[in-house]
């Protein structure tokens, strides 16, 4: 597996990854043994994109998918005070069983807002699943139903996660290495300004 640049360690590898949503699929559709209506899905845009579509794949249950965007982080790693919901679902969910995708939690804050709201619209039950669990950081009292792996407190990409939108789609989860992300941009800054 080749680490990329701005990578200072891989901590959960490609097949590691595979193998928990395989696992996980399996043990949320126990928790659903006499679904009446589909499972609605709900992923948290954009960092569950890669999740959501394979844990939908490896998940043999009768399901719905919408999702729902959240701004909690103002861009780089500075968190916004108050988690604003941008995108809610088109779905109707009253007296769907839900099911929430996230790709992280770590204070909790968006989870407890969304979980809130959703509420509001007479779901059968609300349940959460979420492939990484910073619980370290957690502000809040709220858990996931099922998580994937419980990370440290250290600032992660790839499969999903982001910084300003970048490394996504590296296909595992990785520490990023700031010092690096620091000096690439502080480069790209004096390159722009020297053009200009």
């Amino acid at each position: 597996m080749i680490k990329h640049d701005l990578v200072k360690e891989i901590l959960i590898s490609e097949t590691q990854i595979k193998r928990r949503i395989s696992q996980l699929a399996v043990e949320v559709k126990k928790s659903y043994p006499n679904l009446k209506k589909p499972l609605v899905l709900i992923g948290i845009l954009r960092g569950c994109l890669f999740f959501l579509s394979d844990f939908m794949m490896e998940l043999s249950l009768s399901c719905a998918v919408d999702f729902m965007y959240v701004e909690s982080y103002a861009g780089g790693k500075a968190r916004a005070f108050d988690p604003r919901i941008k995108l809610d679902i088109f779905t109707n969910i009253k007296d769907h069983d839900v099911l929430i995708v996230e790709d992280i939690i770590d204070s909790g804050r968006t989870l407890v807002k969304l979980v809130e709201h959703l509420k509001l619209k007479q779901p059968k039950s609300i349940k959460i699943l979420t492939l990484l669990d910073k619980k370290v950081r957690r502000e809040v009292e709220i858990e996931a139903d099922w998580f994937g792996f419980e990370v440290p407190d250290s600032f992660l990409v790839g499969y999903g996660l982001d910084y300003q939108e970048q490394l996504r789609n590296l296909p595992y989860i990785a520490i990023a290495d700031l010092e690096k992300i620091k000096k690439l941009e502080a480069n790209q800054k004096t390159l722009v300004n020297s053009i200009n």
